[in-house]
């Protein structure tokens, strides 16, 4: 059944940015554990729903990870989303970019 109520998070789209090492693996980038960090402290706020690298091969670190990923924050508004993407310090540095956006869950 569809809930026309059901809840909104926000998304934020982590790419590469200007200060991305290229051929040096996502895990592996200068301040990637502070990004890291962040988004962990986050999640034991309850402020994460789901965060993680796009892979290329599965197998988590053992796998070959893509660069990117995503993260989906529960917030309650795009502002507080916009700002809790914004204020990561992989993005602050430079090493990543972000989009974000509004995600309605009809389906839950």
């Amino acid at each position: 059944m569809i809930d026309q109520n059901g809840p909104h998070y926000y998304v934020v789209f982590q790419t590469p940015g200007r200060n991305w090492i290229e051929g040096i693996p996502y895990n592996e980038q200068p301040g990637f554990m502070d990004h890291v960090n962040y988004v962990s402290t986050l999640h034991d706020e309850g402020r994460v729903i789901l965060s993680g690298p796009f892979m290329k091969e599965e197998g988590g670190l053992s796998g070959k990870l893509e660069d990117g990923g995503f993260t989906i924050f529960r917030a309650a508004d795009l502002a507080e989303g916009t700002r809790l993407g914004t204020n990561d310090p992989g993005v602050r540095s430079g090493l990543l970019n972000v989009e974000i956006r509004t995600f309605w869950v009809p389906f839950h």
